[in-house]
């Protein structure tokens, strides 16, 4: 026999145990601890044994005032955490509350989990709101689950070249960037040219581009010219193949030159 009990969650009342001939010991007699009134113990059945477990709300006024600071401190304490991966994540306290509506941002954020390894290239002068479309990008899908990693080259760079002082192989510290849900790269173009920033970088995105992982990238120069100046140290095939990755996986997003933090 299948009860679904007065709750709806399986548990029974003594009198519904009794209806259904079912063996239980004498129900305890609960009383609300703040009105006193008298509770409906509930049991659970276990191998045809009701076991005591539980006793319906009251209702009463302390038991609702205790049941709403109860959920007041879950709410802070889940707030807190998100607050933590956001943090965690690398997106800089200034954007930690950023938003968009940029249409090719939202319309990313409304497809991402069939995008195929899709990614944004957002282009733009300083202060044309790259950062802070990435940034709100990134918050969203932090808050929806996903594990997103937010950094300049340059910082990515040397996160990596730090490994090398701890024991660790370089290919672990390339992992970390490869391999996560989402990667955004902040400011490519601004990144040192040598032989082994490129390498290092180029190890990055292919290693996204060969598991088709999304990255998002913001730049002040257009792919054509972030070739040209990654290539400005020598690593033209390097470069060539770093920007031919993005081509390929990025939509470009032009947000002009028009200086936000100007107008205020």
């Amino acid at each position: 026999m299948v009860l679904k009990g007065k709750a709806g969650d399986g548990l029974v009342t003594p009198e519904e145990a009794r209806a259904a001939g079912l063996s239980f010991d004498d129900p305890p007699e609960p009383k609300c601890r703040f009105c006193g009134r008298g509770l409906e113990p509930l049991g659970v059945v276990l191998l045809g044994q009701v076991r005591w477990v539980s006793h319906e709300a009251c209702g009463c006024e302390g038991e609702l005032a205790e049941q709403a600071e109860r959920e007041r401190r879950e709410r802070e304490e889940a707030e807190a955490a998100m607050a933590r991966r956001v943090a965690e994540s690398g997106i800089k306290k200034r954007f930690r509350s950023a938003q968009t509506s940029i249409p090719a941002a939202v319309s990313y954020l409304g497809r991402f989990g069939d995008i195929q390894g899709r990614g944004l290239y957002f282009r733009g002068g300083v202060g044309a709101g790259k950062t802070t479309a990435a940034s709100a990008i990134a918050r969203a899908l932090v808050y929806t689950g996903y594990s997103v990693i937010v950094t300049t080259t340059l910082e990515m760079l040397d996160s990596i070249q730090d490994t090398y002082g701890t024991g660790s192989k370089s290919a672990e510290g390339v992992g970390r960037y490869g391999r996560c849900d989402l990667l955004v790269l902040d400011d490519l173009g601004k990144e040192g040219a040598n032989s082994w920033a490129m390498t290092t970088l180029f190890q990055v995105v292919n290693r996204r581009y060969e598991e088709m992982l999304p990255t998002i990238v913001t730049s002040q120069y257009g792919i054509e010219e972030i070739e040209r100046r990654l290539a400005r140290g020598g690593e033209r095939e390097t470069a060539a193949a770093i920007a031919s990755r993005l081509r390929e996986t990025c939509e470009v997003v032009d947000l002009g030159n028009r200086d936000r933090r100007r107008r205020g």
